[in-house]
């Protein structure tokens, strides 16, 4: 790995953290990282292949080879999911919301103020919270002294969080990537288009079926960009039915939003994960409907109830997700217990070269780590009892996403509960102080779910990567390091020039609010341990693991576990994608076998590249003539 690599990465991980920030708070166009695969660093990557292979064709000896590329692609997986949505957006909400946002209907203050540690938030002193969401008056300083101290314990933990996640994700690559095979689908295309024309001119700007699906992806975006000048010009719907397809009473409806991002990605992952998705979302669906028609549900406990979110549907969900990480560390328990071996007794037999750390450092930064995160929450407030419940609940639960991903590609995905919400309800809130309550809705508004993701996907790609796996990884905390410092000044600084209220942001301005809204209602109404909630925690991990044995059994088995596991989180948005990709697929491979879905991958590949084209130049559109006033063209849909 040479150090013009670490640069380029350096640099992607600025320029992406600006644009995505720029475009979210003060363009109001739209979320460029709400995937696992931001857009913003696809469309910078592609920037990057395109001038590379330019310079080659004059100065060949010079140019990017194909592992620094990589190396700058895993800096900026990393980098990327930093702003807004990310991490940002939301953490320094919560740290901007507790004194200004508090009054007297809220009733923060009488619940939650004495609970807050000094260290913890930025004092509202001389209005500063104020200016940060309204602005500041001209001429007044933006008043950077008083964010250090929150800041700094905030970053250490996230650095801590950032290496339990990047230990686990060493200790588990071999078990995924060799010994389990999982696919990776969300690397196929980018990987493809970086090896293509290598020693010549890429084939893909060749292929008729890459230009295809360029023109579908692209051309939708780019004729509804003549929508903005001229009103009068269709837009072209990619929600048919207004977003909404009802089956029948008491059957929540069927989101028919149609994503080309999720198309195009969506035809490198497995077809039994493909099936599996939208058919046990329908089957939850149903299930659901089946419930309501019996007038069978759970009390609300202050969180759940909706139509996507019935709490049945999603302690179901989150028991299978358990049982699947549980199940799955036991099957690879042959490799743990290598690893552990190395990394007390320094086996020579077990070979840890190729990765980021070694298996010795990993098991002890996992302990460093996880024992400084327990420090840190306990002077935070949370009382250990819940702590030693809910970071196993919250480890399982990074564990499951990262292994979803890597496994299924899914570019939307989340969990059925929050760990946090696991442990109030499996002990009950009412055992809980007023400080634990609080600090536990703190932790809610900071998730290192993000970088187990990113994380395991550059671990792999590091295999291609020669050399010495160890200066990667010291690449990749550069990117952490950089992603942070630049969107959290950059954060604050539009906070207080233009006004965090106008960010029309959901993390900044609503999510942090809504976490201290349902820590007062828990406060106020507390409640004891959730048994129905518990009942069906088991029933999902008991069925999960009947997928998992019968998949084992029968390698024909259609349906996945993973399916079960996220059909009603944040996927359900991308259904409809999903089977449209998955009856393509399915007719193809039934057709033509390998040999047809290996000449249609340059369509699909094109379909991405064409959404990357179409969602930057709208970009570029709002900035020259509809500034502050952006269009939203990539997101959900």
């Amino acid at each position: 790995m040479k150090g013009r690599a670490v640069l380029w990465g350096f640099v992607v991980v600025v320029i992406v953290n600006v644009w995505i920030t720029y475009a979210g708070y003060v363009l109001h166009s739209y979320s460029l990282n709400i995937t696992n695969f931001s857009i913003a660093l696809l469309s910078l990557f592609l920037c990057l292949l395109i001038g590379n292979r330019t310079w080659k064709r004059f100065r060949p000896a010079s140019a990017l080879t194909q592992a620094e590329l990589f190396t700058i692609l895993i800096m900026g997986l990393v980098g990327s999911i930093i702003p807004s949505r990310g991490l940002t957006g939301i953490f320094l909400g919560a740290l901007a919301s507790p004194y200004y946002l508090a009054t007297p209907e809220n009733r923060w203050a009488e619940f939650l103020h004495d609970s807050i540690p000094g260290w913890m938030v930025p004092p509202n002193t001389g209005g500063a919270m104020q200016w940060l969401f309204e602005g500041l008056p001209e001429g007044m300083p933006i008043p950077w002294g008083l964010w250090m101290m929150p800041l700094l314990w905030w970053c250490l933990l996230i650095g801590a969080g950032f290496l339990v996640c990047a230990s686990i994700v060493v200790i588990l690559r071999r078990q995924w990537a060799e010994h389990e095979r999982l696919v990776y689908p969300l690397l196929h295309p980018v990987v493809d288009l970086a090896t293509d024309g290598q020693e010549g001119r890429p084939s893909l700007l060749r292929n008729r079926l890459f230009w295809t699906g360029f023109a579908i992806s692209g051309g939708i975006i780019s004729w509804n960009i003549i929508n903005y000048f001229n009103p009068t010009v269709p837009r072209i719907n990619m929600s048919p039915n207004a977003g909404l397809f009802y089956f029948a009473d008491y059957f929540p409806p069927l989101l028919t939003h149609i994503n080309t991002y999720t198309i195009g990605f969506g035809y490198f992952v497995n077809l039994e994960v493909l099936f599996s998705l939208w058919f046990f979302h329908l089957f939850l669906l149903a299930q659901n409907a089946v419930f309501r028609r019996m007038g069978f549900y759970f009390g609300s406990n202050h969180k759940g109830g909706g139509a996507y979110s019935d709490p049945v549907i999603q302690w179901q969900c989150a028991g299978a997700l358990f049982a699947f990480v549980i199940v799955g560390l036991y099957v690879g328990r042959r490799h743990l217990k290598d690893t552990f071996r190395k990394a007390f007794r320094g086996d020579a037999t077990v070979e840890d070269g190729d990765e980021f750390m070694s298996y010795r450092a990993a098991v002890f930064c996992l302990i460093g780590g996880l024992a400084f995160i327990v420090g840190w929450l306990m002077q935070s407030g949370m009382e250990l009892r819940m702590i030693a419940l809910f970071l196993p609940a919250a480890l399982i639960t990074y564990i499951a996403l990262a292994k979803f991903v890597c496994e299924s590609g899914t570019l939307y995905i989340s969990a059925p509960i929050s760990p946090q919400d696991f442990a109030l309800q499996v002990f009950g809130s009412r055992s809980f102080s007023a400080s634990s309550i609080t600090a536990t809705a703190f932790s809610s508004c900071l998730s290192w779910t993000l970088f187990t993701t990113p994380l395991s996907m550059g671990a792999k790609l590091a295999d291609t990567v020669r050399g010495n796996k160890r200066r990667l990884f010291w690449a990749v905390w550069l990117a952490l390091v950089t992603g942070l410092a630049v969107n959290i000044a950059l954060t604050i600084y539009y906070g207080y020039t233009y006004g965090a209220y106008n960010f029309y942001d959901y993390p900044f301005v609503r999510y942090a609010p809504s976490a201290f809204d349902n820590a007062v209602t828990t406060l106020q109404d507390p409640y004891e341990t959730s048994w129905p909630r518990i009942a069906f925690f088991g029933i999902g991990a008991a069925f999960v693991s009947f997928l998992m044995l019968m998949r084992y059994r029968f390698p024909a088995w259609p349906f996945h576990p993973a399916g079960f596991i996220v059909a009603t989180t944040s996927i359900l948005h991308e259904i409809l994608s999903l089977f449209i990709v998955w009856s393509f697929k399915a007719i193809v491979t039934r057709v033509g076998g390998v040999a047809l879905y290996r000449r249609f991958r340059p369509l699909f590949i094109g379909i991405i590249v064409g959404r990357a084209f179409g969602v930057t130049l709208s970009f570029v559109v709002d900035t020259l003539f509809f500034p502050g006033q952006g269009h939203y063209v990539h997101g959900w849909v």
